[in-house]
């Protein structure tokens, strides 16, 4: 929810100055915003289909899940933090 209102400043405060600064800052929440809803949506698959312990039998059995379901959320929020990082030294 803090996102969306953070995403709706941001496109306000865009359409005042029209900066290449707060055009990074709208694509980093858009890029979160991803991160947050694919975490929420890999999380509820999981849950309803637990991989077969046969697949990665280390990483089931230490972490319970499939480690592709959490390197997705965390590539998305690395290019948020890149973007972020990217029009600030700008």
């Amino acid at each position: 929810m803090l996102l969306l209102v953070l995403l709706v400043s941001y496109i306000q405060i865009y359409r005042k100055i029209s900066s290449n600064f707060t055009l990074g800052l709208i694509i980093f929440t858009v890029a979160l915003l991803m991160q947050s809803f694919s975490r929420a949506i890999l999380l509820l698959l999981i849950i309803a289909s637990p991989p077969p312990p046969n697949v990665w039998p280390i990483i089931v059995s230490l972490l319970g899940y499939n480690p592709v379901y959490v390197v997705i959320p965390d590539v998305l929020e690395f290019i948020a933090l890149s973007i972020l990082l990217y029009f600030t030294r700008e």
